[in-house]
């Protein structure tokens, strides 16, 4: 009973440590992890009033990567990812737009878009990619769409027909949606007005063109120790444009270190060892057996005549070596080509043939005599056949069946024949007429085996060891980039946010981007590596920016110090020369420079010799009146003093409606790159895609 009561006593006070355990495990998590209990854990980002979810983002991410391999592109998935988020929310920001406004696109609109004498643009492209690859009668929309609906029509694949119904349907969503938005942007560019005082204003800073004659004092004569600057003049520059600086999200500021893991010396002395080993194999046995067993040894081939090669090295070697013979062709950094002539055969390159392909209720045999007896291949066109006449094409390597090709190898030229195949169990037939064929040429039966020069186990140990040793000796910020340099290591600095897609311009770093900002001003990272082991990398959290970029990151103070140092410079200028002076003669005898002339337009980027970005003098200059002298004003890179000469309008009368128009045009919502930040207005997007990166293990 006794031990019942003690129980019963400390009840409570057991209950209290359960829940503040429970509390503080809850609370570490709300604290550490990106998805907390108050957001939506599956939300990838929001803007707006629309928000991106896990499962759509990744489906759109494998639809762009499969359409990056088919066009080739390799293209880093951390660059990718985020371009698919950015045009997620776009489009969804979009529909939104749409559906607020009724914008729809009909389905008479649709089918003139795709399928009409003037297709869209966009469809226009997919129309004749697809009237190439099936090898149709004509690159229309209305025959290509033919081919979809009845593929055995075109003596098609029947396996064919879904996939070209897909790739229809994709191009009907994309044309639809390309339409809705161009309907959307006319209608926002209706709103984009001008009044008179626009028409004039735009009359008059383009159609006036002031003749000066002036004198531009630079400051290139004055060196940075004849003027008082500091820091505080920094500052005082980027507090006057603070605005220019303001941050979309919260940013890293880090210092980072990138080692390259490349083969070493005695690496790359081993790789040539294994390629001369590998040629002498290869031309003491047949084909390419001698380095099958090796896998870093690649091998391809190919049955090609000399005309169809690009390449000078190969078509060389081709011409002055016997059969048999392994040469190293090139090599490219580390990677090594070995060329083996395998065989050297004889065979026709090219043909040219008209042909004829229709449904299997066509009677061949009739059409083929018909052809014989002088009918074209044209007048045979019909709903139920396809005609092609004098189509050159080669008959090695584009993937003709044997019985296809060793028919037009051999057939009678100028005689059409019936020819008949089965095709997944489907026979098709069809007529071909061989019009001309060229002389039998060599074809050279040939491998090429490439061999990749890798960093080993001991190389890549000895990196890894290096980098960790620095870091274990070096844990801050301050360390890690004061010391780099003397472990032979160069420092590299970058900003970095939510959206950014990796450190600087390094290839998939998206995750070490995660690291940056879950950690503290002056951490210093473990030693990092690419998924691909391409690199090793660390990283040092230099400064936080929540709000803005300030004027002390390494990135803003370089760009303003300049600036800041020749506004001090044409400071001292104006101190020195203002009111020396009242007309450009004397000036030029007090500045020692000779008076230059020139035209000025106040939409012209550059100011004559004086530069670019001086608005302030181009709106002075504007504001001035014909003989009268003005200066010395100060400029961005020095002082300048000028009178006004003439003023000409080319006897250009002010129309409004044309200048008003012109006005719209340069200023209205076309000028913008992307609509995106029409869409969003004061709104920012809240990119959560880091949440469903991995972490980094410490």
């Amino acid at each position: 009973m006794a031990t019942l009561e003690k129980i019963r006593n400390k009840s409570v006070l057991l209950f209290v440590i359960i829940i503040v355990a429970l509390l503080a495990f809850i609370l570490g998590d709300f604290l550490t992890s990106g998805r907390t209990y108050f957001s939506h854990p599956s939300e990838v980002a929001s803007a707006n009033g629309v928000t991106v979810e896990y499962q759509e983002y990744q489906n759109k991410i494998s639809e762009a990567s499969e359409q990056m391999r088919k066009q080739g592109r390799d293209i880093s998935n951390d660059i990718l990812s985020q371009n698919v988020l950015q045009g997620i929310v776009a489009e969804k920001l979009f529909n939104k737009e749409y559906e607020d406004l009724g914008i729809t696109v009909t389905d008479t609109e649709l089918t003139e878009a795709l399928t009409g004498e003037t297709p869209n643009p966009r469809a226009a492209q997919m129309i004749s990619y697809l009237a190439q690859q099936l090898n149709l009668p004509e690159a229309s929309g209305r025959v290509v769409f033919d081919a979809v609906q009845n593929p055995a029509k075109y003596n098609l694949p029947a396996g064919i027909g879904q996939e070209l119904r897909n790739i229809w349907a994709g191009q009907e969503e994309e044309i639809s949606n390309a339409m809705m938005q161009q309907k959307f942007m006319s209608l926002i560019n209706g709103l984009y007005t001008y009044n008179k005082l626009d028409a004039k204003a735009f009359y008059d800073d383009n159609a006036t063109t002031r003749t000066i004659a002036y004198i531009n004092k630079d400051v290139a004569g004055i060196s940075d120790e004849d003027v008082e600057f500091t820091d505080a003049d920094i500052e005082a520059l980027w507090k006057s444009e603070k605005q220019n600086y303001l941050l979309d999200e919260p940013m890293r500021e880090v210092d980072y270190i990138y080692v390259a893991i490349e083969p070493s010396q005695s690496d790359r002395a081993n790789g040539q060892s294994a390629v001369e080993t590998a040629i002498m194999a290869l031309n003491g046995s047949e084909g390419t057996d001698a380095v099958a067993s090796d896998t870093k040894f690649v091998t391809s081939s190919q049955n090609i005549p000399l005309s169809a090669i690009q390449d000078a090295k190969l078509r060389e070697f081709l011409k002055e070596n016997a059969a048999g013979t392994a040469k190293l062709l090139q090599r490219q950094n580390d990677t090594y080509t070995i060329a083996k002539l395998l065989n050297v055969t004889t065979g026709v390159d090219s043909i040219n043939i008209s042909m004829l392909r229709g449904v299997q209720t066509v009677n061949f045999d009739s059409l083929a005599n018909a052809i014989n007896n002088g009918t074209a291949f044209a007048d045979l066109n019909g709903d139920e056949t396809q005609t092609a006449d004098s189509i050159w094409t080669a008959l090695e390597g584009v993937g003709l069946d044997d019985l296809t090709k060793n028919a037009l190898a051999t057939a009678a030229i100028g005689k059409a024949f019936v020819l008949t195949d089965t095709i997944q169990g489907t026979p098709t037939s069809a007529i071909y007429r061989v019009n001309k064929r060229h002389t039998p040429v060599n074809y050279y039966d040939v491998a090429l085996i490439e061999y990749t020069v890798d960093p080993s186990t001991e190389t890549l140990t000895e990196l890894s060891s290096n980098l960790r040793t620095f870091l274990s000796n070096n844990s801050s910020a301050d360390e890690f980039t004061k010391n780099a340099a003397d472990a032979g290591y160069s420092v590299l600095s970058a900003q970095v946010g939510p959206s950014s897609t990796g450190i600087g311009n390094v290839r998939d770093s998206r995750r070490f981007v995660k690291w940056a900002l879950n950690n503290k001003k002056g951490k210093v990272s473990p030693m990092m590596q690419d998924d691909r082991q391409t690199y090793l990398m660390a990283i040092a959290v230099k400064d936080v920016y929540d709000k803005y970029m300030p004027w002390t990151s390494p990135a803003v103070k370089t760009g303003l110090r300049a600036r800041a140092l020749n506004n001090k410079k044409a400071e001292k200028l104006m101190s020195q020369y203002a009111g020396k002076a009242n007309d450009l003669q004397s000036y030029a005898k007090v500045l020692g420079d000779s008076i230059m002339h020139g035209n000025v337009n106040i939409t012209t980027p550059a100011l004559l010799t004086i530069g670019i970005g001086e608005s302030e003098l181009q709106g002075a200059i504007a504001a001035s009146e014909k003989g009268k002298f003005t200066g010395p004003l100060q400029g961005k890179r020095g002082i300048l003093v000028f009178e006004v000469e003439d003023v000409n309008t080319d006897n250009r009368p002010f129309d409004e409606r044309d200048y008003g128009t012109r006005f719209a045009q340069t200023f209205g919502i076309s000028r913008q790159a992307t609509p995106l930040p029409l869409l969003l207005g004061k709104n920012k997007i809240d990119n959560k895609s880091l949440n469903f990166v991995q972490d980094i293990n410490e």
